[in-house]
């Protein structure tokens, strides 16, 4: 008889400005400006590949539909980190962009102010250390000037086999 491979969901990992795992400051973030993350350690041994972001994204703003926030991953092995961007919370500069993996986008799909935007996605992780970059490529909206009004959310999901 074949075994059956389930996903088995871990714990959620927070990036949000504060009282989350991983500080990374989102509030009133400009238009045309990046953030990325404090560095976040997965921990020694076997840990999961998969990995499933959600975004919940408010503007201050009206924004306009289908105006875009991206959303990046530098990994790094300890020593050397995609784009270079630190360890700690701190600005993303345009170009660093080009050497993170842009693993997602949520795209406004209303023009209401301090309203949830949602997306979500899947991606593999690979290396012990990471950071989300978060990129407002909205053409004049800032994000919510509200702590914790925009929120990242990683979730590991390994295979298990039954």
């Amino acid at each position: 008889m074949p075994n059956k491979i389930y996903v088995a969901e871990e714990t959620p990992i927070t990036f949000q400005d504060s009282g989350g795992t991983v500080v990374i400051t989102l509030q009133n973030l400009a238009f045309g400006v990046g953030r990325i993350s404090a560095r976040r350690d997965r921990g020694t041994g076997s840990k999961a590949g998969r990995h499933k972001w959600k975004a919940k994204i408010q503007f201050e703003t009206a924004p306009i539909i289908g105006e875009v926030v991206e959303i990046y991953l530098s990994e790094s092995d300890g020593t050397y980190a995609d784009g270079t961007p630190g360890t700690a919370d701190a600005a993303l500069a345009s170009d660093k962009r080009r050497n993170l993996k842009l693993i997602g986008r949520v795209i406004v799909d209303t023009i209401s102010v301090t309203t949830d935007i949602v997306a979500s996605g899947v991606f593999m992780l690979y290396e012990r250390y990471y950071s989300i970059g978060i990129w407002n490529a909205s053409a004049g909206d800032n994000l919510e000037n509200t702590a914790n009004a925009s929120i990242i959310t990683i979730t590991p999901y390994p295979d298990e086999i039954q």
